[in-house]
């Protein structure tokens, strides 16, 4: 499916396979030990396809795009993102939840990419992100805590999140939450959401859906669907029964 995104509907008409969470990593393990792509790789792949998607939905004169961070692969994918943005010319902001001297591996060089390419990054504890999110006019994306994560979140995740949900979409565009594989709080396998979860306009969840996401009860924090390719080899589509 090249780097464009894939929606739901779509993805049902062609018999997409939908994984589990230990699915998904799988995929991102395969790709890694047996053919040899770099998960750096991986990971601008599927951050550059997330920014060519949501560059659909912001105009040239958008406010500033703010992008929430966690510590994982999943804030990892937000700096890749807000580096795209900011290259096409797009006000971005990350705001990052943990110390950032805390990030490693491929996290830690997307965000210092990032800073290299001039995004602005700073850090926030609860009260902070939530000042800064009531103020905010633009669009804010979850890229918080990933597939990875289980149970309820934490603070400062849990204000940020409760925060974020109560903003409204800017009248320059049309989405005002946009989450980044999952939403954050919901359970990639079950679909339950926690208290509280990440209520997405757009979720943008890479190469499948998750079987949670089928669940009633992750509809209201889903928003749109969309699959989003990583860049992961033909063959390894054909082995894992996926179109394109």
């Amino acid at each position: 499916m090249s780097t464009k995104s894939v929606p739901l509907a779509e993805a049902e008409r062609m018999k997409w396979p939908v994984f589990s969470v230990a699915q998904s990593r799988e995929v991102d393990r395969v790709a890694i030990e047996q053919y040899g792509i770099p998960g750096i790789d991986l990971m601008r792949n599927a951050g550059s396809a997330c920014a060519d998607r949501l560059l659909s939905e912001l105009p040239g004169d958008c406010p500033t795009t703010l992008i929430l961070a966690g510590a994982g692969n999943n804030g990892g994918d937000g700096y890749v993102i807000a580096k795209c943005l900011a290259s096409a010319n797009r006000p971005v902001l990350v705001v990052s939840l943990v110390d950032t001297d805390k990030l490693s591996g491929d996290a830690k060089q997307s965000h210092d990419d990032a800073i290299e390419a001039g995004v602005r990054v700073e850090v926030a504890n609860a009260d902070e992100i939530v000042a800064r999110i009531k103020n905010h006019e633009g669009m804010i994306v979850d890229a918080l805590l990933g597939t990875g994560s289980k149970g309820a979140p934490r603070s400062p995740f849990a204000e940020a999140i409760r925060a974020a949900n109560e903003t409204h979409a800017p009248t320059t565009h049309r989405l005002s939450r946009v989450a980044i594989d999952i939403p954050s709080g919901l359970d990639g396998d079950s679909g339950e959401p926690s208290q509280p979860t990440f209520r997405a306009e757009l979720t943008l969840t890479f190469v499948t859906a998750k079987v949670g996401m089928s669940h009633p009860a992750a509809a209201p924090y889903l928003g749109e669907l969309e699959l989003i390719d990583i860049g992961i080899p033909d063959a390894l589509k054909r082995q894992l029964g996926i179109p394109g």
